[in-house]
């Protein structure tokens, strides 16, 4: 030991170096010219070793040549700011023990004069450690929750507390058109469109968490539909708006075509019954409000069936567009047309007039002036086609009738002038009404019957020219309360009103029950039963899965069972029907053409059909023996029957002379009053 540091290690100490010597900060005094230390607390020996008297950079720190440049002492003099009486705040990782120190450096004049530098030092290694931990952990909780945020589908910003942009993910980047760099400092309302500022706001300012919809702006000003949702958080003790964007432009194009095809006929483009019954609602309220009147046509086309028939239903669908648009040209622009479906059109005339023959009057004009439209010539795909329509006219200046009350009676005035030659207009008056009122009557009455099974099966002999029964027809009978209802007078209605499905099951069911009754009745076990199927029974989708199930249920002989079908039914959508008709025959069911030769005969389409039988109808037999032509067609039907291999039966026979006239033209089966009236099963 020299004699210096042997004079400073034997010296007495002071209290205030006691002091300093306690502590466990660093303290060591430094001679701003030479960078001398010339004092050093035991804290720093203890770390460094004996550095009294050596050069601070040098011993202090690891192999410096020079001042250091950190020190922000250096700094001040080097930069001429240097002064006596400073305070300077640094930190710094030492060299030499590779641990962190936080420095308070004062500048002083020493007892000897010198200038010196006081520096005291805080070991904060382990404060850096838990900081750089913390900071790691931040790190990588951003960067995972950047991730999150970008794996969502919704774009994706996070506003400070001044409603400024603090964070965003790639979609929102994408949705907005900016770079991220762009997007920061942006203010919330930058992002809307000006539309939806005030709603934006009100959503901020109440902090609700419901989504809602608005137009957003993207950067190159082009307007796009969202789906927002906002949230309010604390992060980092700061509140912040979590804000979720999504584009639904797509999904409004999807809502808008579903709601076209909700309220829009597809063929056409003019509103669909959904659409009308909306318009009719207001212009009820409206008429009633202002007690003015205003007017419901119900339009259909004449004979269109024939082109779809002939010609097919894509230039059927062609003449429907062509018609849809020539009664928009007729129609003034406030009024509305309507396409129901098929070739029926309403228009809902607008009139806002209180003088009733005022309006008759105007409304005429308009119907006049459709049908002159529709009159013209159809030039579709080389076809010239001469189209006319029925029109039925229901005013009311009330809510005394709903949308549906209006619709029946514009459409039995249609009827109406159906039945007066077509090609004309009829208006619907009190007394149509009351027949409207007797069939809902009539098919309210109908639904309940069937409902309390108040129907039964009568059964009408068919026999051989020797009186021998062959087998039975079933004919519905409706046992009211004013007695037994003929089925021409609550048929139609069932037709009408889409009843006859129903009814059509629930015949088939009984009439097959009753071949399965009379299997053990060694008569009546071999008779076939003839079973009437409508129209829309035979066309209904469930018709065949209806039958098949009835099958199952009874374990019948199928050939028992012949299925009588109209003339009209065999023409309509031919495939179908033929593949309809052909697996009845594989399932053993027999096929009769009820009322041949009062419909639309035809050898063509006669020689493709499955076919067991042709039934001739009554209006030929009825007047046989005085009508010369009535008996030129029933003798060409029993010859049709002949070439084609079928069985003909005769019904409506009620007179002995009519039978044996029938007998002498060759027909071998026949039905009718003269044989048996229709009788309950127990009583044949």
């Amino acid at each position: 030991m020299d004699k210096k540091s042997k004079m400073l290690n034997n010296k007495i100490l002071n209290p205030m170096e006691i002091i300093v010597d306690s502590t466990d900060a660093l303290v060591y005094v430094i001679d701003l010219k030479t960078y001398e230390i010339i004092y050093a607390n035991e804290k720093c020996i203890k770390e460094f070793g004996q550095v009294i008297g050596k050069t601070c950079y040098k011993t202090i720190q690891k192999n410096e040549s020079s001042p250091c440049s950190f020190c922000p002492v250096t700094f001040a003099i080097e930069s001429s700011s240097f002064s006596i009486g400073k305070t300077f705040e640094w930190e710094n990782r030492n060299s030499k023990n590779g641990r962190y120190y936080s420095f308070s450096v004062h500048t002083a004049l020493w007892s000897d004069n010198r200038e010196v530098v006081i520096n005291i030092g805080v070991d904060v290694t382990e404060r850096k450690k838990l900081e750089r931990e913390f900071l790691e952990e931040k790190n990588t909780a951003i960067e995972s929750f950047k991730t999150l945020l970008d794996a969502t589908i919704e774009g994706i910003i996070i506003f400070d507390e001044h409603k400024k942009c603090i964070l965003v993910n790639k979609v929102a980047m994408e949705l907005f058109g900016y770079s991220r760099e762009e997007m920061i400092d942006k203010f919330a309302l930058e992002f809307v469109d000006s539309s939806s500022h005030d709603l934006v706001k009100s959503y901020i300012q109440l902090e609700n968490k419901e989504p809602y919809e608005a137009n957003m702006l993207k950067k190159d000003n082009s307007i796009f539909p969202a789906m927002l949702r906002g949230h309010d958080l604390l992060l980092a003790g700061k509140k912040v708006r979590v804000s979720a964007i999504m584009d639904i432009t797509d999904r409004k194009k999807y809502e808008e075509e579903i709601l076209k095809l909700a309220h829009y006929d597809m063929l056409t483009g003019l509103p669909n019954r959904v659409l009308l019954k909306k318009y009719i609602q207001t212009s009820l309220k409206r008429s009633s409000r202002n007690s003015e009147y205003n007017a419901l046509m119900f339009i259909d086309l004449d004979n269109f069936k024939t082109v779809n028939d002939t010609i097919g239903h894509d230039v059927g669908d062609l003449v429907l567009v062509e018609t849809a648009q020539r009664i928009k040209n007729a129609i003034r622009e406030n009024d509305v047309a309507a396409r129901l479906g098929g070739d029926e059109f309403v228009v809902l005339i607008d009139m806002s007039e209180k003088n009733r023959d005022a309006v008759m009057n105007s409304v005429r004009v308009i119907a006049q002036k459709i049908l002159e439209c529709l009159e013209a010539p159809y030039l579709i795909e080389n076809y010239d086609f001469r189209i006319t329509a029925s029109i039925g006219i229901k005013l009311f200046n009330d809510e005394s009738f709903s949308m549906d009350e209006l619709m029946k009676y514009a459409d039995s005035a249609m009827y109406n002038a159906k039945a007066e030659g077509r090609n004309t207009f009829c208006f619907f008056n009190p007394e149509l009404q009351g027949i409207m009122e007797d069939k809902i009557l009539l098919t309210d009455n109908l639904r309940k019957a069937i409902d309390s099974n108040s129907m039964s099966l009568f059964y009408q002999p068919q026999v051989t020219s020797k009186n021998k029964i062959v087998g039975v027809e079933a004919l519905i009978r409706w046992n009211s309360a004013d007695g037994i209802i003929s089925p021409a007078s609550f048929i139609p209605v069932a037709e009408e009103s889409g009843l006859i499905l129903e009814l059509g099951a629930w015949i088939l069911d009984e009439a097959i029950k009753q071949i399965q009754l009379w299997e053990s009745d060694s008569e009546k076990s071999s008779w076939r039963v003839s079973i009437n199927v409508s129209p829309k029974q035979f066309e209904d989708k469930t018709f065949m899965s209806t039958i098949e199930a009835i099958l199952l249920k009874y374990d019948i002989a199928t050939s028992k069972i012949r299925l009588e079908l109209t003339e009209g039914i065999l023409i309509q959508n031919v495939e179908e029907t033929l593949e309809k008709l052909h697996k009845l025959k594989a399932m053993g069911i027999s096929l009769s053409i009820d009322d041949f030769g009062t419909g639309y005969s035809s050898l063509s389409y006669l020689k493709q059909l499955p076919m067991d039988e042709l039934k001739i109808d009554q209006s030929f037999v009825r007047d046989l023996i005085e009508d010369e032509n009535d008996e030129i067609i029933t003798q060409t039907i029993i010859s049709i029957g002949e070439k084609f291999g079928l069985e003909v039966i005769a019904e409506g026979v009620e007179t002995q002379e009519q039978y044996e006239k029938l007998i002498s033209m060759g027909c071998k089966y026949f039905q009718g009053y003269l044989f048996s009236k229709p009788q309950r099963a127990e009583s044949l």
